[in-house]
């Protein structure tokens, strides 16, 4: 038996220091939890851990980071379920992350935690206080409800396949756009090669012959021209236009009317129906399985949803809950989730297995997301053809209205 050392916390508030003895770490931390406290570290005396002075040498100062792409966040809480799950403490668990990863943003991340946690905060209370807005007011409620349940490992496990399918949607969405991008790069540069080069020699010619420019080819040289001598003003004129949709999409009343908009056209409105319902579904069943109430569930998953619209179907399926309505009433009242989904929710009511209908009814949702997205595709990539086409045959037509002209200068 060896003698260790240990820091952790009582009440999942206070911070005790104590001694026990033991076979090895692992054991070490064993009989500390059926203590019933929760180790923040464990050490051999003579071996003092060096993430404690690495910690106190942290500049509180620095400046916070305020953004992880989604990539960053898988990568991190992949390592952090992968410590916990072999029982290693969250103080150690996020010791090792910092000192391996080669990402200098979770490196900041990873130490900031261990100095919260160090002055007291939990691991949920850490995170909430410091970085809520990196990664949401759904993942901080989830992460308070599995700590406090005991099951923190398993609620990181949840949030992982939940995460790691919203990065296949968007890995998705990135491959069904590439087709189409890069026809409308050909397309603009086919376009500058044919106004550096193409047009102003043709113009020359059609100069010294005398012949007068046709209506399309004198609109063809003058949008080639404005693009050529002001291009920069264009690119102005892009950055103001994306800007202007920026500032009125945080408009509250703009956006709900644009919302309401989108939703009406064909195709576009089931993808985006779909995708928020799948977000909202596969929330409410890690909350669920996370023993979260259903009431907490349904207002954590309504938060996943961007639409206005379809949120706002919601939020009335949420109030009918609260007046004791049960759920799939409460649903069918509000016309939230289509008739299929619905039917399942009704059978997992009255069979008392609302989880597992939760989980089967994602499944089905995803199934939908695929299908939508692939009809979104092959209804983008004519319609991108069908422009390409239309300016290939505008240029066309120019063309030889001038050559025809041209021609008939010369007989």
């Amino acid at each position: 038996m060896t003698s260790f050392k240990y820091q952790a916390l009582k009440n999942n508030k206070t911070l005790i220091s104590g001694e026990i003895e033991a076979v090895d770490l692992r054991d070490a931390r064993t009989k500390i939890r059926e203590l019933g406290f929760i180790p923040t570290q464990v050490y051999m005396e003579d071996a003092p851990p060096e993430d404690i002075q690495h910690t106190q040498n942290i500049d509180r100062n620095k400046k916070r980071i305020t953004f992880l792409s989604l990539t960053q966040i898988i990568s991190f809480i992949t390592e952090l379920e992968t410590f916990l799950s072999s029982q290693i403490s969250i103080l150690e668990a996020l010791h090792n992350i910092e000192v391996h990863t080669p990402d200098a943003k979770i490196k900041s991340l990873t130490a900031d935690l261990q100095y919260a946690i160090r002055s007291g905060l939990t691991f949920s209370q850490a995170i909430s206080s410091l970085y809520r807005d990196v990664f949401g007011s759904v993942f901080v409620a989830l992460i308070k409800t599995g700590e406090e349940a005991g099951e923190l490992d398993l609620t990181l496990q949840r949030m992982l396949t939940l995460l790691k399918k919203q990065d296949r949607l968007k890995g998705k969405v990135v491959n069904a756009s590439i087709y189409p991008c890069i026809l409308l790069v050909m397309m603009f540069g086919l376009l500058t090669l044919f106004s550096v080069f193409v047009f102003p020699a043709f113009a020359s010619i059609m100069l010294e012959n005398g012949t007068d420019f046709p209506p399309m080819m004198q609109a063809l040289m003058g949008i080639c021209s404005f693009t050529k001598n002001f291009w920069w003003l264009m690119l102005l004129g892009f950055g103001a236009f994306c800007g202007s949709i920026t500032q009125f999409v945080k408009n509250i009343t703009f956006k709900e009317k644009f919302d309401k908009f989108v939703m009406k056209i064909p195709v576009l409105s089931e993808f985006i129906e779909y995708v928020n319902l799948s977000n909202f579904m596969s929330v409410l069943h890690v909350s669920y399985e996370a023993g979260v109430p259903l009431l907490s569930g349904l207002e954590l998953a309504n938060k996943t949803i961007g639409n206005t619209t379809i949120k706002d179907k919601f939020k009335k399926s949420i109030l009918f809950t609260k007046q004791g309505v049960t759920l799939t009433e409460s649903f069918e009242r509000t016309d939230a989730l289509p008739p299929a989904i619905l039917s399942m929710i009704a059978a997992g009511e009255t069979s008392g297995t609302l989880g597992k209908m939760f989980h089967d009814a994602v499944q089905v949702i995803d199934k939908k997301v695929d299908m939508a997205l692939d009809a979104l595709a092959r209804l983008f990539e004519p319609t991108v053809i069908v422009i390409m086409g239309g300016v290939v045959l505008f240029i066309a037509i120019a063309f030889m209205q001038a050559y025809v002209g041209t021609l008939g200068s010369l007989f």
